[in-house]
């Protein structure tokens, strides 16, 4: 994976590119027509931990399958988003970067209900964060901040308190290697009543029960799951028996 610098320089081209293609007020106008959507993270909890699926691109006969094995919503980056958001019933999440507010406005369009914003995005820019936060409340888009440490939890919670945490299970290389116990020591630390998501590296039940029993509300599935046989994965995560 790209390192995070690369990413946000990659993405900022990007955005200007669809900037100069369609202003920033045409989008404005177009949100303001826009029906109020259902909350994303309305779809999370309940007694047992929630699954989101990831999915690469709009596949018909997919959405049907993951409403049918009540997947409490989907993960896409924009293209695709846009590409489901005719046929899909389910709560959609943006999984692109966040740079700019002009995104905010593409993903809502879209059909999103909510977005992440990376926390480490924002090291040099905290109000550029807030700023974002702000805006995504304004057009009706749940926002789940991305925490890898605990120095960027206690920030996130002083400067904007957010209702829904996203926690990826990386190592502390940041190498791609999964590594739950950096997860657990981070869920210690986020305060009772939030929306926790985790991310990367599940495919055991044992896995999930321990996630659920530290406080983890949902999981994000990768792709993997929605390439294979999807209905088999959610029960065995489920742990149901045939």
């Amino acid at each position: 994976m790209p390192s995070l610098d690369k990413r946000l320089s990659s993405t900022r081209r990007e955005v200007e590119e669809r900037r100069r293609a369609r202003p920033l007020a045409q989008l404005e106008r177009e949100v303001a027509a826009l029906a109020p959507i259902r909350p994303f993270t309305e779809s999370i909890g309940g007694e047992e931990i929630s699954f989101v699926q990831r999915v690469k691109e709009a596949d018909g006969a997919l959405l049907e399958l993951a409403e049918e094995l009540e997947v409490a919503g989907l993960a896409a980056a924009l293209g695709p988003l846009a590409d489901m958001a005719a046929d899909n019933s389910l709560p959609m999440l943006l999984t692109d970067m966040i740079v700019d507010a002009y995104q905010l406005f593409e993903c809502r369009l879209a059909g999103a209900g909510a977005v992440v914003l990376v926390a480490a995005a924002f090291e040099d820019g905290h109000e550029r964060l807030a700023e974002l936060y702000s805006v995504a409340g304004s057009v009706d888009l749940d926002v789940i901040v991305e925490v890898a440490h605990e120095d960027e939890l206690e920030e996130a919670l002083e400067l904007l308190d957010p209702d829904s945490f996203l926690l990826r299970n990386r190592g502390s290389d940041d190498d791609g290697s999964v590594d739950f116990e950096r997860t657990f020591s981070l869920l210690e630390e986020i305060p009772a009543g939030k929306t926790v998501f985790s991310q990367g590296g599940v495919r055991e039940r044992e896995q999930v029960v321990a996630l659920e029993r530290s406080g983890v509300d949902a999981v994000i599935l990768g792709p993997w799951a929605a390439a294979g046989d999807l209905a088999e994965t959610l029960r065995q995560l489920r742990g149901e028996s045939r």
